[in-house]
């Protein structure tokens, strides 16, 4: 039997009325280039003036700020059709309520999906089954599809790889793919059938980025060779026929780990691998309802794809001694001459992400303000489907013969504290989960103490505040043994990436958009 047999044997049933909840909604689809920006770029150094003689002033940072715009009135909510593909842990350990809620989920995923989304779910125990083969949710197939959901039982153990490589395969396999692409994956448990090693693991998911239909091939028959023979055979029989435009579409993994007993490491790194994806940490049954909404209003008022951010020095300025010390950023990349590119991702409607650069300043004396290095933003826009870019902005600092230096900017200290805080409270992280809880606290005291001795430090300041909330958070995380490490791992995530990622606390509500918080409360468990 081969993988196409599968798909032909799924057969499309009655036509019924549009379930409850969030009704069904179509993306409207913007055919010329949109007339306002869907994202602005702004470059702010933390000091407009640093005197040529100030003592132990050599370099200093700037932050360079990227948001998006809300998305038009008459876009209904929606700036693309969907193509959604699950991954659901049926293992042994899913039975029962953590199942119901499961289904539940589901069935409220598929409400607000029209007739130009695709919907498909995989299944994964021991076997890995194709339970919907993604199709176009008209009042047919999604009718089918609330059908197949409430058939699924419990089985097996917990090939991880095997389903997420099976639900990869069905997303490639589509035909004229919708823009926004999104893979979901939950599972409570460890990875014990199929590749069980993290690094392995991502390693294999990288390779399905791959240019070539030849590198996802291999990367997809790898991923399930290990899964059950029948599984295997699937992959090794089936003629794939991968477009080049179905590879080229990026894909999101958004990832959720149901539970105490997760590897929050793999399903980290897995959601990492993508552009624009998400860990969510789901800790009791009523949490995978927000989660879900949280991921699906995301996606749904997605206004750039493919964001890069390039960072680069003037040649006079670099003659002058200016040079970029570092980018803060997990997916920078160092060009080697004197040019860093950051791969931003995704952009959801009116989200707000700020980059923070340390660089040298010029060693010439200018009572005028001069650049320093210069930010440029490229991407796809999804409402026109077109390239775009922004004007480059400049970051200028003055550096006059004195010893003065001007007032601090609280908004660049605050993000430079953020993105420092968030690497603490990862290495705070490590150090408990080495038994070393003691350092583990110790540390999140002294980065409390820190951040009130922070000369930007303003108690009544909305950033200063969150920082030292979720600190309080993260410290409250590690008295708890039984979740020590999951809650504190979404927390940092969340925080260096300016997005939402936590279902169990409303200390990142400042990273949600208004679709998210819509879909949020719509997902709620009855």
């Amino acid at each position: 039997m081969t993988f196409s047999n599968i798909t032909d044997d799924w057969t499309i049933q009655s036509t019924v009325e549009s379930t409850s909840g969030v009704e069904a909604m179509d993306a409207t689809v913007v055919d010329q280039p949109t007339t306002f920006n869907v994202l602005k770029l702004s470059v702010n150094p933390k000091y407009d003036s640093v005197g040529i003689n100030s003592a132990n002033k050599i370099w200093t940072s700037a932050c360079v700020s990227i948001e998006a715009s809300d998305m038009p009135e008459e876009m209904n909510d929606r700036t693309s059709a969907l193509d959604i593909v699950v991954a659901l842990d049926i293992s042994g350990s899913m039975s029962g309520q953590k199942l119901n809620d499961c289904k539940s989920t589901l069935e409220a995923m598929l409400r607000p999906l029209g007739s130009k989304d695709r919907f498909g779910l995989i299944v994964f125990g021991s076997r890995v089954r194709v339970i919907i083969p993604a199709a176009i949710m008209n009042k047919e197939n999604k009718e089918s599809a609330l059908n197949q959901i409430k058939q699924i039982n419990t089985e097996g153990c917990t090939n991880l790889s095997g389903g997420l490589m099976m639900a990869w395969k069905e997303l490639l396999l589509i035909c004229n793919p919708n823009s926004v692409r999104s893979l979901f994956l939950l599972t409570d448990g460890l990875a014990n059938e199929g590749i069980q090693n993290t690094n392995t693991l991502v390693q294999t998911v990288n390779r399905l980025t791959a240019d070539s239909a030849t590198g996802v091939s291999a990367a997809l028959t790898d991923g399930l060779w290990t899964s059950s023979t029948i599984s295997a055979q699937l992959v090794v029989n089936a003629q794939l026929d991968i477009t080049a435009e179905n590879i080229q579409a990026p894909v999101s993994l958004f990832c959720f780990g149901y539970g105490s007993d997760h590897n929050s490491d793999m399903l980290q790194g897995l959601s990492e691998a993508t552009a624009g994806g998400g860990y969510y940490f789901v800790e009791n049954d009523s949490d995978v309802y927000a989660a879900f909404g949280d991921a699906m209003g995301g996606i749904m008022s997605i206004m750039a794809q493919s964001a890069v951010l390039k960072v680069s020095v003037p040649s006079e300025a670099a003659t002058n001694g200016v040079k970029i010390r570092d980018v803060h950023h997990d997916k920078k990349i160092n060009r080697g001459d004197g040019t860093f590119t950051v791969n931003i991702g995704d952009f959801y409607a009116e989200e707000h992400r700020d980059v923070i650069v340390d660089f040298d300043l010029s060693n010439v004396a200018s009572d005028e303000p001069v650049p320093h290095f210069v930010a440029s933003l490229s991407y796809m826009e999804v409402l026109s489907k077109k390239p775009a870019q922004t004007e480059p902005r400049s970051c200028n600092v003055a550096r006059p013969d004195s010893n003065e230096i001007s007032a601090i900017k609280k908004y660049v200290e605050s993000q430079w504290m953020r993105i420092w805080v968030a690497r603490e409270l990862e290495e705070a992280d490590r150090e408990a989960r080495n038994n070393q809880r003691a350092q583990a606290e110790a540390r999140l005291q002294n980065m409390a103490a820190a951040i009130k001795a922070s000369e930007a430090y303003d108690k009544d300041d909305e950033t200063f505040s969150k920082l030292e909330l979720k600190l309080c958070h993260a410290m409250q995380d590690y008295e708890e043994v039984t979740y020590s490490g999951h809650r504190s791992k979404n927390m940092y995530r969340s925080m260096k990436q300016q997005r939402a990622c936590a279902s169990t606390s409303g200390v990142d509500a400042c990273y949600q958009n208004k679709y998210k918080m819509k879909m949020s409360n719509a997902f709620k468990k009855p």
